[in-house]
């Protein structure tokens, strides 16, 4: 009975040991492949978690990076812009400032235009001449020396030379005369001192417009003439005749006129 009993539990025991072992690797079986099956991929994901995370955090730092950019240029564009708009600026009170002084030369020019044609006589000389005659004295070279020297000294004028007779004789013979003497002054003006017959204008007026009457004979005397007169622009009058001046001649505040004895 003892050894039956004893056979028993035995039996019993080990029994209990196979069924104990069984379970205990049927559990650490179970264990691992719960594992495998969950855990791994958890860990899987958790990777990629990671991964985009990093991925994420480079595409956030380019975007500061971009951010930053974009401020800055916004912020070079917008100083570059207030420059343009000051240069911009100062552009428009220059261009004021230059329509302003263009509109002033404007106005100059016009007066000058409107003073270019009214001439005034600074100088004068009257050569006397003797009846029929139409040839140049000493004393009346004298003369045109001087009211040479006085237009050389010029930059802009005209020489008026006239030439007269008195009343005497035919019409048609006295404007003749009256031309032969207004070339005498003029050949020694251009040929002798050099004034350019550009500058010049003549003209023969016979009988017209005397000087005196011709009833006497001092009138007479007078009549045979030729008018020389140095004519400027009004508007450059007084500059003009200081360029002319030359030691001991005339106040320029004054109209010098200067007359020759006539030939006899």
């Amino acid at each position: 009975m003892d050894v039956q009993r004893y056979g028993q539990v035995a039996s019993s025991t080990l029994v209990f040991c196979l069924v104990f072992l069984s379970a205990g690797c049927a559990t650490k079986k179970y264990v691992q492949t719960y594992t495998h099956d969950n855990i791994k991929p958890l860990e899987v994901k958790l990777d990629n978690t990671n991964k985009q995370v990093a991925e994420n955090g480079e595409k956030i730092t380019d975007l500061d990076r971009k951010t930053e950019k974009g401020i800055s240029q916004a912020q070079s564009s917008a100083d570059e812009a207030n420059q343009a708009a000051s240069k911009a600026q100062q552009s428009a009170v220059d261009a004021r400032g230059l329509a302003q002084q263009g509109i002033s030369d404007a106005a100059t020019v016009k007066q000058e235009l409107e003073n270019a044609d009214n001439f005034q006589s600074v100088k004068k000389a009257t050569i006397l001449f003797g009846i029929n005659k139409s040839k140049l004295t000493p004393e009346d070279t004298e003369t045109l020396d001087t009211l040479a020297q006085t237009a050389t000294g010029m930059k802009h004028y005209v020489i008026e030379v006239r030439g007269f007779t008195d009343s005497r004789g035919p019409k048609p013979y006295n404007l003749q005369l009256s031309e032969r003497r207004a070339d005498a002054v003029v050949r020694y003006l251009t040929l002798d001192k050099q004034i350019p017959l550009v500058r010049i204008y003549q003209a023969g007026y016979g009988i017209d417009d005397p000087a005196a009457p011709n009833k006497t004979r001092s009138g007479r005397e007078q009549n045979r003439r030729v008018d020389v007169s140095i004519l400027v622009p009004q508007s450059s009058a007084a500059a003009e005749l200081q360029q002319g001046q030359t030691p001991g001649s005339e106040s320029q505040s004054q109209q010098s006129s200067t007359t020759t004895t006539p030939q006899q």
